[in-house]
């Protein structure tokens, strides 16, 4: 690993962020009652800091990548230590709730670890993507709030509520809040300042200037602390042993444990949230290719190791990260000496953090707070459609009003609701033609087509897409039923559903699709379903809407399967009388153009019977003849690589077969099989070369003939091509 110059400068200045940041974020978790203890809430801030920087620093995607305590969770670990403080303080002494709210919180760390390890050793991290985004806007903005309060919960030394606010109007608590958010303002000045070093330097100069007016004012250093101008430490900052922790954590009670429960959730789900969005924004910026389930691991590991030593919980900052690399790091040494330095700070010695100013550390969370808000509430806004935004406030005033807990509850029920609307919208029928313009890959005599174009409404074809559930299916309904109206009454003969293209199916959707099933009988047409997925037909027979001996539901394959069978069904209703086919003698005379040309042209052919299975010509044989079919059925089948066979088409009596490859000179593209017994004619090569020199005339109206076939059977692949794709 090569270590270069800018690597440790720029590693150098972003620990005094995440120094300022740690700080801040252990006296926003340790205000008030548990103020006492903001000498362990240092090292607790500070332990979590240092190993997570080298730890992440060492192994993530990202070389420039900075980890540490980060506003969203300790967002939620403030209001875990507050309910656990109000509940401890009912019946233990106030020198021990601090300590015994620190070892919950260590346990946290230690569960947060745990299960981002678990979710990144399962490879579920991609799922986490699919995490709605008004969802994670919700606690994003609640924890811009929490922060914010946070804020001036250390500017004021007091907890912000209803109660609480006539408490601020002050003189003194006044000139706090301002001068807090002067450092606020100025912050987010330097979001507008190109240069890596505005804001290290505001950092700075706001200590000194801070200083500098308490100097002049008169104060002392015990007095501004007392005043709450400084950082009241106490003493200097140590960790807790793991023996005082484990002594502090026997005197928990599942009932403290179960009113913060929600929040223990709520701090798996933020930091996990927060790591995801860190990562995205990471790589859209760096334009690096980040391992989500990585990642995870890795946080989960640095988490585990923080809170085996005492640590607050951490993941990767966003903010910390690009901010180290727009300072020019693009090796690991610059996060590994951030960390060194945050760790060096907490061995050698924290005195000095008793000289920190209040105002720079409340400004820091209510810069924080503000830009989160800002960030969920103002530009989402922009950005989000309104039902998504409205997702956004009510989880997080579910927050702010109750927990975390409470928030993923709303979260999830309100993403259930508005996932149901929205997908009610989208229409389940994809597409919807009759067989006159789409029929199966059966070439079929004349007066059959005839048939299909005459009697085209009877066969009604919907492709389906998406996912069938109540609303769509009751959409389905309608959209029948209003295809049933459009075309009449006892117009519609068969209707095919394609499930081709459906995901999946809820039990809440059989209901419908049984009212579906009843309005076929009652208006007498029957159901063909085609390529249902295995999910999907397993549903639908054990909803009762499937079984052997069902009369308006029938399961095909494919679609080809259904249309062939619902084709044979129409012709063999509605061409038994007046349109009866006509013999191959007079199907031939009207083709070629007359008696005369017919009875000229059967002395240039051949007839040949042909058993179901006999082949008429094999794939790759010569092109030396075309038969025309008379009666009877045969299907061409293309041989595939692997050795199994595919169905092209199938063609009934009175068409022309191996025309193509007689005419281009081409061995045979394909094999025609006969389906049953069939009478054919042989025109061979030779006999229509003979024809051509003998007679011209039939020659050219045989030529003729089979132009029209062939155009006849173009326009019917362009229409339903077309039809397909529209």
């Amino acid at each position: 690993m090569a270590i270069s110059s800018k690597d440790l400068i720029a590693g150098a200045i972003t620990s005094v962020i995440i120094l300022s940041s740690t700080l801040g974020y252990s006296a926003f978790i340790f205000s008030g009652p548990l103020a006492g203890t903001l000498h362990y809430a240092v090292g607790f801030g500070l332990i979590s800091a240092g190993v997570m920087a080298v730890v992440v620093a060492l192994g993530s995607s990202a070389p420039f990548a900075i980890a540490g305590p980060d506003s969203k969770p300790a967002a939620v670990l403030a209001i875990m230590a507050s309910l656990m403080a109000a509940e401890l303080s009912r019946t233990r002494p106030a020198a021990d709730v601090g300590l015994i709210v620190l070892a919950a919180l260590v346990a946290g760390t230690i569960a947060t670890g745990l299960a981002l390890y678990a979710l990144g050793a399962s490879r579920t991290g991609k799922w986490i993507r699919f995490v709605p985004y008004p969802v994670i806007g919700g606690f994003m903005a609640a924890s811009g709030w929490l922060v914010g309060v946070g804020g001036v919960g250390i500017l004021t030394n007091t907890h912000l509520s209803l109660a609480t606010v006539q408490d601020l109007a002050t003189p003194h608590h006044l000139l706090q809040l301002a001068a807090g958010a002067a450092f606020a303002i100025a912050a987010k000045a330097t979001q507008q300042v190109k240069n890596p070093l505005a804001f290290p330097l505001l950092l700075v100069s706001a200590v000194v200037i801070v200083h500098m007016v308490l100097a002049a004012g008169g104060f002392s250093i015990e007095t501004a602390r007392g005043e709450g101008w400084l950082l009241n430490v106490g003493k200097s900052a140590e960790m807790a042993s793991p023996l005082m922790l484990a002594r502090a954590t026997a005197q928990l009670d599942w009932h403290t444990v179960g009113l913060a429960g929600g929040e223990f959730i709520g701090l798996v789900a933020v930091t996990a949230m927060t790591l995801l969005l860190s990562l995205v924004v990471i790589e859209v910026e760096s334009r690096l290719e980040v391992d989500l389930d990585r990642e995870l691991r890795l946080n989960g590991l640095a988490n585990i190791l923080v809170g085996l030593g005492g640590g607050m919980v951490g993941t990767l900052s966003v903010s910390r990260s690009l901010f180290n690399f727009r300072a020019g790091a693009r090796n690991r040494a610059s996060g590994v000496a951030a960390g060194a330095l945050c760790l060096a700070l907490l061995g050698f010695g924290t005195d000095v953090l008793i000289y920190f100013p209040i105002p720079v550390l409340g400004g820091l969370l209510l810069h924080q707070g503000a830009d989160m808000l800002h960030e969920w509430l103002i530009r989402a806004r922009r950005a989000m459609p309104v039902t998504d935004y409205l997702q956004v406030v009510i989880i997080m005033l579910a927050i702010i009003h109750w927990d975390f807990l409470a928030g993923v509850a709303v979260g999830i029920l309100s993403a259930c609701v508005t996932f149901a609307i929205n997908t009610s919208r989208i229409r389940l029928v994809k597409q919807t033609l009759d067989s006159s313009s789409f029929r199966s890959r059966v070439d079929r005599p004349l007066v059959h087509q005839q048939a299909l174009v005459r009697h085209g409404r009877s066969i009604q074809i919907m492709w389906l897409h998406g996912f069938v559930f109540f609303g769509s299916a009751h959409r389905l309904l309608l959209d029948v039923k209003n295809i049933v109206e459009t075309s009449g009454h006892n117009v519609c003969r068969s209707l095919i559903l394609d499930f081709r293209q459906v995901l999946g199916i809820d039990s809440s959707a059989i209901l419908n699709l049984g009212k579906l099933w009843n309005f076929a009988e009652r208006e007498g047409f029957v159901i063909a379903l085609s390529s249902l997925p295995p999910a999907v037909e397993k549903a639908l027979r054990g909803g009762g809407l499937l079984h052997e001996d069902h009369k308006i539901a029938k399961v095909f394959a494919d679609l080809d399967a259904a249309l062939e069978r619902c084709e044979d069904a129409l012709i063999a209703e509605r061409i038994s009388g007046d349109a009866a086919l006509h013999s191959g003698d007079e199907w031939l005379t009207r083709e070629v153009g007359g008696r005369d040309l017919f009875v000229r042209l059967v002395s240039y052919m051949e007839q040949i019977t042909f058993e179901a299975g006999d082949n008429l010509f094999t794939q790759g044989a010569a092109a030396e003849e075309l038969f025309l079919l008379y009666t009877g059925r045969v299907t061409v089948l293309l041989k595939l690589p692997n050795g199994s066979e595919l169905r092209l088409r199938s063609i009934a009596g009175q068409t022309v077969i191996g025309e193509m490859g007689l005419y281009r000179t081409q061995p045979r593209g394909a094999s025609v099989r006969a389906d049953t017994a069939c009478v054919a004619y042989r025109v061979s090569a030779d006999a229509l070369a003979t024809m051509e020199a003998d007679d011209p005339e039939l020659a050219y109206a045989f030529h003729k003939f089979i132009v029209r076939i062939l155009a006849e059977r173009l326009e019917l692949a362009n229409r339903q091509a077309a039809e397909a794709h529209s």
